[in-house]
């Protein structure tokens, strides 16, 4: 019996992704090895970027008993014994830019292809998996695309060609596809804690003429960062309706809660981190966060002189961050410092690091309450 209104999963929004991850791209219509060649300059092309390869070998080989983590010196190798479904996969690859698939043996949701004579009977039975075509490399003895390509591919004439041999194109091709698929950025206001040593709320407290809440968000909305306000759901009478609000779906875990719960309502943007509790923090110095934003990180943040450590705090914070953080609550630590000290990161080093003193008592508030009226900052 159906009960009417009844969902089986619960309504979760779901990272984008294709067959692998949120960026591939599948080669085919060459012979493995030139694939593989062509997958390994390109990967020395994009050294900023994590690129992972798929492929298949089917030369014969003894079964695996056991996983087999082995350390190469030059790099770690997993060998892994089980099967792997389309889950497995996309878990393995979570942490990768960009995901080269060997369509040979493979699909993958858009596609290079590869003109060569010694392929192209080959090439001609594959046509079903030319769902998104991106780019077209001529061997050296072919000058047009195979005509069977121009009747089968949708928009087909506003499709790059180049030829096989034109690598460093190849690489600007794909930094350019890479950019344009950016994840944009929004800002997430934590204004959710108890403000046990305030004994006020932080989020309300005036240090420039108006709650700091709303200041902080009218210094991201000058920056076109569309800010929410992070809050637990008993705050909501605190904050009006000009700002959207994101509220804990991962109680009691404080700030690193707070930044789960912005990915579980959008898997599919960065989020940029912003405390109530400092109010110094203006934003020129948000500014210089996007400024150096590099997506290819787990974060992009600032470096903290007086802990030593990065400030997790003022992070921005990208979508592969989001299975990172689930990784490390797991492991049974919710501190987004350590996740950020053991993971990936982009570091920016400022001149001056005042705005990053934050305010948790009467006595800390009292201070910074002196340097702003004196302009001190």
């Amino acid at each position: 019996m159906t009960i009417q209104g009844h969902k089986k999963h619960a309504d979760i929004t779901r990272p984008t992704f294709g067959k692998y991850a949120r960026f591939e791209l599948g080669i085919l219509g060459a012979t493995c090895d030139r694939i593989h060649s062509l997958v390994q300059d390109i990967a020395k092309g994009l050294p900023s970027n994590d690129v992972s390869y798929v492929d298949a070998d089917h030369k014969p080989s003894d079964p695996l008993t056991m996983n087999k983590l082995s350390d190469k010196i030059s790099f770690y190798q997993m060998d892994i014994s089980k099967r792997l479904n389309e889950f497995d996969r996309k878990i393995l690859l979570r942490e990768s830019d960009i995901v080269i698939v060997n369509c040979n043996h493979f699909t993958a949701t858009r596609q290079i292809v590869i003109c060569t004579e010694k392929k192209r009977e080959s090439l001609e039975r594959k046509l079903d998996r030319l769902t998104n075509v991106g780019l077209i490399l001529l061997d050296d003895d072919i000058s047009v695309p195979f005509p069977f390509l121009e009747n089968s591919i949708p928009n087909f004439p506003k499709i790059p060609i180049l030829q096989f041999n034109q690598t460093q194109q190849v690489i600007d091709w794909i930094k350019k596809e890479y950019d344009r698929n950016v994840p944009p950025v929004k800002g997430l206001v934590l204004a959710g804690g108890k403000s046990e040593r305030m004994q006020e709320d932080k989020s309300q407290l005036d240090y420039h003429g108006m709650p700091q809440v709303y200041f902080v968000c009218g210094e991201l909305a000058r920056l076109n960062v569309d800010p929410l306000i992070s809050c637990r759901k008993d705050q909501d009478t605190l904050f009006n309706d000009l700002y959207g609000k994101v509220h804990d779906s991962f109680e009691g875990l404080g700030p690193f809660g707070a930044i789960l719960s912005a990915f579980r309502q959008d898997p599919n943007c960065a989020w940029l981190s912003v405390a109530c509790d400092q109010p110094l923090l203006r934003s020129a110095e948000i500014e210089l966060l996007l400024q150096k934003r590099d997506p290819g990180k787990i974060a992009t943040c600032f470096h903290n002189p007086e802990t030593g450590f990065p400030e997790p705090l003022i992070t921005l914070w990208e979508p592969k961050a989001y299975p990172r953080l689930l990784s490390f609550l797991s492991l049974g630590y919710s501190c987004p410092r350590k996740v950020l000290i053991n993971s990936d990161i982009h570091e920016i080093h400022p001149e001056n690091t005042q705005f990053m003193k934050n305010a948790n008592t009467q006595e800390e508030r009292k201070e910074l309450q002196n340097l702003i009226s004196r302009g001190n900052y």
